[in-house]
């Protein structure tokens, strides 16, 4: 691949997850993320749930744009509300990571984790 379309490519990318802004994006419903509880992976075994979703690392996208929060508390408040959406009740595998970009600047949060559905609850 020629150098100079390499570069301009690179630069697109990057200024395109730069300019990402996630203020717009509607704030989840506090009744629906309640109903979602996070959980470590040692407080279940695998067959106490059911896989319903890899949030936001099952797709070829993420390869390119993943969404970024300004803290780790609305990174998690948007994983729960996605996986209600999904009709799951628990989240498991839950990471957020801090990343401040290529050139430095204020800090932004990804987060993923595994939308699951309990199929019996843990005592």
């Amino acid at each position: 691949m020629n150098p100079r379309i390499a570069t301009l490519l690179t630069l697109t990318l990057l200024t395109a997850c730069a300019t990402t802004n996630t203020d717009d994006a509607q704030k989840p419903d506090d009744q629906a993320k309640s109903d979602v509880k996070i959980y470590s992976p040692a407080e279940l075994k695998q067959g106490d749930y059911e896989t319903v979703k890899r949030i936001w690392v099952e797709s070829w996208r993420t390869a390119f744009w993943v969404p970024t929060y300004s803290s780790r508390d609305d990174g998690i408040a948007a994983l729960k509300d996605k996986a209600s959406s999904l009709d799951a009740n628990g989240l498991i595998n839950v990471d957020c990571y801090g990343d401040s970009g290529l050139f430095g600047g204020e800090v932004a949060y990804a987060c993923y984790g595994k939308a699951i559905k309990l199929r019996q609850r843990p005592n």
